[in-house]
């Protein structure tokens, strides 16, 4: 019965990856960039579930990622057409969840409550320049969009520090996890195609590091948002998702 519920959410998960993908309702617009909610599945699968899990919908993220620069490709499509760039990053970051979620969750809550009032502050921090980034740009949706980030954040925060619940430990692994996953992709970017990056987007080394710097924050940052408060509140009905019952 375990193996056939876990299968059964696996295909459901795997699902959210193709339909959202295919249909673009996946890329939520946070200032003058989108925010994908495509790598939540994996973190899902990592964090409720079990790491196996989260690797096949992590590999699944990053295959159908790798498929869709072929088929329909964009001035960028040239660094996700490498796997080392479009696969190797999602089959990374849903273990840094699975390992983080577990150490996280033995912590009491006055050592959990320090950490999370720092990776708030981050992030409050980080949200109010996509906030303004999207009023000067006249983003309006991404305006809307970002403010409710920021309440929502704000909410988080005192919540964490009033209650002892492992919903915390959940939005602290899902958000850091998928922070990291920014920092992986953009770092293999810099790292093996920063000349071609500048050359295609017709930029100076100073004004493409620059920009690969506020992709991993204005938009990483809403990414990890939206993943840790879905995460965080599926965590608050974890018993109807357990797959040994």
């Amino acid at each position: 019965m375990g193996k056939t519920k876990k299968l059964v959410i696996s295909a459901i998960l795997l699902a959210w990856i193709i339909v959202l993908g295919v249909t673009q309702l996946g890329l939520i617009p946070v200032g003058p960039v989108r925010a994908t909610t495509l790598h939540i599945p994996a973190l899902i699968g990592s964090i409720l579930f079990d790491m196996p899990m989260g690797i096949f919908l992590g590999l699944s993220f990053g295959l159908y990622s790798w498929y869709q620069n072929f088929r329909n490709p964009t001035i960028l499509s040239f660094v996700f057409q490498n796997p080392v760039v479009s696969v190797l990053p999602r089959i990374i970051f849903p273990i840094i969840a699975y390992y983080l979620y577990r150490y996280l969750k033995k912590k009491t809550h006055k050592q959990l409550k320090v950490f999370a009032s720092i990776v708030f502050a981050i992030i409050a921090g980080t949200l109010s320049v996509s906030i303004y980034e999207a009023y000067v740009g006249k983003s309006y949706a991404g305006l809307a969009i970002g403010i409710v980030l920021f309440a929502l954040i704000i909410y988080m925060w005192i919540y964490s520090t009033r209650h002892e619940s492992e919903m915390t430990a959940g939005f602290m692994s899902a958000s850091i996890a998928t922070m990291c996953h920014t920092v992986i992709v953009m770092g293999l970017i810099y790292l093996i195609y920063l000349p071609r990056y500048m050359e295609v987007m017709n930029l100076s080394k100073t004004a493409a590091i620059q920009g690969i710097l506020g992709t991993v924050f204005i938009n990483g940052v809403p990414e990890a948002v939206i993943a840790g408060f879905i995460v965080s509140a599926l965590l608050k009905r974890k018993g109807r998702y357990d797959i040994n019952n």
